[in-house]
């Protein structure tokens, strides 16, 4: 299985770019397997809360399918990029300045491109 680490964001632009989960991730990584941080967690809740039914963020299907890992206290882009950097795994976020973090770090990264696909950039 293929550990991918989630930031907020790159699960809701996943979501809302209607892409199939299972077949987009293993395209790149293999079958995925996810991994959250509590202080993410609480991040899709909060957006969920916001949104109808109709325009779910699938939080039931990502917890299911996640490990929740315990975090140090901190920043949340911080502390993605620490545990993605220790446990060398990619890290699924469409925020431009924590990718060019990841970049910085050699950290991989999954973005979602133009709302159509994945894309695993491969840190240098």
């Amino acid at each position: 299985m293929g550990d991918v680490l989630i930031d907020a964001c790159g699960w809701v632009a996943l979501i809302d770019a209607g892409l199939n989960i299972d077949s987009a991730l293993s395209l790149i990584i293999g079958p995925p397997h996810f991994v959250l941080l509590p202080s993410v967690l609480e991040e899709l809740t909060l957006i969920q809360e916001k949104r109808n039914l109709r325009n779910t963020i699938m939080l039931e299907l990502l917890l299911q399918r996640s490990t929740i890992v315990e975090e140090k206290s901190g920043h949340t882009d911080d502390l993605l990029l620490e545990h993605a950097r220790i446990n060398e795994i990619p890290l699924l976020t469409v925020d431009a300045n924590l990718k060019r973090r990841c970049f910085e770090s050699s950290v991989d990264v999954i973005e979602v491109m133009n709302r159509k696909k994945l894309r695993l950039i491969a840190s240098l």
